[in-house]
């Protein structure tokens, strides 16, 4: 299976022959939702381009808990650290829909970086929006309770409501689990935290989602440390 790159932002001033070198040197797989695509501490060099669909990074907290890191979706690509550096991988990371993924040898990309520039000039701005946005997630995660950065999350979840001027919900919530991972907690601690919100009247449960009925309130209560 070959297919093509010319949806991978990393490639876009890239020549079209060197582009058709690349996608011949690329081993091509397709994964399922919730599939691996390999896992912490795993020794593959692999750089890996997002192709269709998604995967999302994660990390452990003790043993059993998730935390997310990103999500990487079509057009990205992921797993360059480990190319980079020829250090194990420092994260898991899973499909979160079914997709299609191209990888490259590590050492051919690193001479892929050698030969043009500006795919190294991409590479840096890449790993540096990532060192900036794990800089402020790790200042809410330490400056945050758990119900606080759960309130968050919900927060970046709320869209305006079609129906209704000047109301708020999320149509489609996220499983506690999901929730959980990217607030650095446990579903059980997200089941606690909604349940606390609609008590309070700030949120009301519809169907798969959550209508929002104090977004004001839900804003101030994030800032409250």
């Amino acid at each position: 299976m070959i297919g093509t790159l010319s949806n991978i932002a990393l490639f876009a001033d890239l020549p079209k022959d060197a582009l058709a070198d690349v996608e011949r040197q690329c081993a091509w797989g397709r994964y399922d939702e919730g599939e691996a695509v390999f896992d912490k501490e795993s020794d593959t060099l692999d750089v890996y381009f997002v192709v269709e669909g998604s995967v999302r990074i994660l990390n452990m907290v003790g043993d059993d808990q998730e935390v997310a890191l990103a999500d990487i979706h079509a057009g990205n690509c992921f797993g360059e650290l480990a190319a980079i550096d020829g250090m194990k991988r420092s994260a898991k990371v899973v499909a979160t829909t079914g997709s299609v993924l191209a990888s490259l040898n590590g050492p051919v990309f690193l001479d892929l970086l050698r030969a043009y520039p500006v795919v190294t000039i991409r590479v840096l701005e890449r790993l540096t929006r990532i060192v900036r946005a794990l800089d402020t997630r790790v200042a809410k995660l330490s400056s945050q309770t758990e119900q606080q950065r759960i309130w968050t999350e919900l927060l970046r979840l709320v869209k305006p409501e079609p129906t209704q001027q000047d109301s708020w919900h999320i149509p489609d919530l996220p499983n506690h689990r999901e929730i959980a991972a990217w607030s650095g907690t446990t579903k059980e601690k997200v089941a606690a935290a909604i349940g606390e919100l609609a008590r309070d009247g700030i949120v009301k449960r519809k169907t798969m989602g959550l209508i929002i009925s104090d977004l004001p309130r839900l804003q101030s209560m994030t800032n409250n440390f």
